[in-house]
């Protein structure tokens, strides 16, 4: 599972220089990344087969904004969004929780449904998700705030104090929102700075990874790789999710909870 999380570490700053450059050499991004340029063309070959960037001979092209990719929404307006199902789901991973457990917690409203869904439970909640703080949760919850630079976008706490601040913790189990999940790509979101902290949560975590997703998350795909799917354990949906898909995901081994 470590090797896995650092490519995809790796693969995710990648795009982020391509995406903010437009254009870049496989030397330049070399030294950024401080690996070989083997290693480099050959990611560049994964993120080209995966539809991301175009290659040329000596680097790579970002790509002009695919309409399919899922853009970036404000957590307010996630947070009116598929309602129903966000309930149901959260209800039902309520129970993948017992007592005096230490849970970590990404950005993002299913997340905060199923915080608001924890009743009589002794249980440590350690986030990066900023809105917690003004959920009305219950007493019997323990909530940690990782510390951080804010973003406004999505109410969530990033970069190098967060990650930090996560290497001296081990959670029971991690539970993740996410924007998109693929078969191929795995879980993806469209905020670059959220997959190094989703990754830092799942390295040090002694239990399982559990991913709350309803039915439009399902067979989509965001701008940047959080967590390939072999590292996860247990997805929840609702039962809009496509059959076929929900197939395809157990015979991954993963475990699917439909709500």
């Amino acid at each position: 599972m470590a090797s896995s999380v650092i490519v995809s570490m790796r693969r995710n700053k990648m795009m982020a220089i391509i995406v903010e450059k437009g254009e870049v050499s496989v030397e330049e991004l070399s030294e950024k990344l401080e690996v070989s340029e083997v290693t480099i063309r050959r990611d560049l070959q994964r993120l080209q087969a995966s539809g991301l960037i175009v290659r040329h001979h000596g680097g790579a092209l970002a790509l002009t904004p695919n309409p399919e990719m899922l853009p970036e929404k404000v957590l307010d307006e996630k947070d009116i969004t598929n309602i129903e199902e966000k309930r149901r789901i959260a209800a039902a991973a309520v129970s993948l929780l017992d007592d005096d457990d230490i849970a970590f917690m990404n950005s993002g409203s299913t997340i905060l449904f199923f915080m608001r869904a924890i009743q009589n439970r002794r249980v440590r909640i350690i986030t990066n998700n900023a809105a917690a703080i003004n959920q009305k949760l219950d007493p019997s919850i323990d909530l940690m705030l990782l510390g951080g630079e804010y973003r406004q976008q999505s109410k969530s706490m990033v970069g190098e104090f967060a990650l930090n601040t996560l290497k001296d913790i081990w959670s029971s189990h991690t539970f993740l929102g996410t924007n998109g999940v693929s078969i191929e790509r795995g879980l993806t979101t469209s905020v670059h700075q959220e997959c190094s902290v989703n990754q830092a949560m799942v390295r040090n975590t002694h239990g399982k990874v559990i991913v709350l997703a309803d039915y439009s998350k399902m067979d989509k795909v965001s701008n940047f790789v959080s967590l390939p799917l072999t590292s996860v354990d247990v997805i929840v949906t609702d039962s809009k999710c496509p059959a076929d898909f929900l197939r395809r995901l157990q015979d991954m081994g993963i475990e699917v909870i439909i709500a």
